[in-house]
């Protein structure tokens, strides 16, 4: 207990600190109007109001907490709901772990994110942690639910969908028949219930979502360098349809020699598989266009999930954590404000580092491309 009281009151008091931190535009312009539009119209139709390009998991949860708190501003609601995500993350990370350091440090890592900027990452962070350890554990069933709960909430766990397929398919295998049946069937009735509750608006968040047409939305990545190098400077560009195309067709190829890669040498063994996964979602960071400055969350939280179960691979996920990090605190400071967003200083430091995370990922894609098993992975790692 004193262990799991440390994690939270650490959690809660990084909560506390930031509570005034005014967050990204994206409070301003898109999470406080939801909370009131739901509140208005309620879940339903707040949500084909909203009109926006995230699935209903996250209108939902800000829903509820908007009914949880009903005489608070739209802002305690909106902080309240971070500080409980983040703190039940921290808890769930700490009971799959056991070990405090870890999950402080896993506190620290989100707490940028979350607590100080406002991004929304941090809603799915339980069920897809919950998802991530059960697949590591062979609980395929449980797996596959709590990775549909994040799905729900933000769209981007899809990415990582085939490699987790590929883990639960090996695992499905020894479960009785009748318990199969039965889970498969709860999923879909599920998928289906949230389909009708939604459609057509759920489809249109979707298409929305994945057809963003910029070169890069302040990240550090291959199309951001490449929009420096034209000359374009530090704005949020709209590409030229064939640039658009080779990107995808770049990422893509990445993607799937990962996948074909991991499926065929490593489909038994759900560690090496979710590190594959992590090389795959890591290539969509850096090489497809139109990716977000948050959108290396996800990494983040796989990176802290393997190593806790393989301690070599500590450099990777503080390398991920680091980079994640500074790329939020470039653009947008520690509450909200770019420090310092414009003029050809900027333009070259994030071109530099733009250039070392794309090099870093070809160095990390060839100690994968080289693995046969998850000991020579850890090797080549350290």
């Amino acid at each position: 207990m004193v262990r799991y009281g440390t994690v939270a009151l650490i959690s809660l008091s990084v909560s506390w600190i930031s509570w005034s931190a005014p967050g990204t535009l994206d409070v301003d312009g898109h999470w406080l109007p939801w909370l009131t539009t739901l509140s208005r119209y309620g879940l339903i139709e707040g949500y084909a109001a909203i009109a926006d390009d995230y699935p209903p998991g996250t209108a939902t949860l800000l829903f509820l907490a908007r009914r949880l708190l009903p005489a608070a501003s739209d802002m305690t609601v909106l902080k309240s709901l971070i500080a409980t995500a983040q703190l039940g993350s921290a808890l769930l990370f700490m009971m799959h772990t056991r070990r405090v350091g870890l999950s402080l440090a896993y506190v620290l890592a989100v707490a940028l994110s979350g607590s100080f900027l406002g991004y929304l990452d941090i809603f799915f962070a339980i069920p897809l942690l919950a998802a991530l350890f059960a697949a590591l554990d062979g609980r395929p069933i449980l797996s596959a639910t709590t990775f549909g709960l994040a799905c729900i909430i933000k769209w981007q766990p899809i990415i990582l969908l085939p490699f987790m397929l590929i883990i639960w398919f090996e695992q499905v295998k020894a479960l009785p028949r009748r318990q199969l049946v039965a889970a498969v069937g709860m999923l879909v009735t599920g998928a289906i219930t949230i389909a009708c509750l939604f459609w057509p608006d759920v489809w249109d968040a979707f298409y929305r979502a994945f057809d963003n047409s910029i070169w890069s939305g302040e990240t550090l990545n291959l199309p951001w360098l490449v929009q420096i190098v034209l000359g374009y400077g530090v704005q949020n560009i709209v590409a030229p349809t064939y640039a658009l195309i080779a990107l995808r067709v770049l990422f893509a190829t990445i993607y799937l020699v990962l996948l074909a890669a991991s499926g065929w040498h490593h489909r038994n063994d759900p560690t090496t598989m979710l590190t594959f996964g992590l090389g795959g979602f890591t290539a969509y960071f850096m090489f497809a266009p139109g990716v977000h400055e948050n959108h290396l969350f996800l990494a983040m939280l796989l990176g802290f999930v393997l190593w806790s179960r393989q301690p070599r691979l500590q450099p990777v996920a503080i390398g991920l954590t680091i980079y994640a990090n500074l790329n939020l605190a470039l653009f947008y400071g520690l509450a909200g404000e770019a420090p310092w967003s414009d003029g050809r200083a900027f333009a070259l430091v994030t071109g530099v580092l733009s250039a070392v995370g794309v090099l870093a990922f070809v160095y990390i894609l060839r100690i994968l491309m080289a693995t046969r098993d998850c000991r020579k992975l850890e090797e080549g790692s350290s």
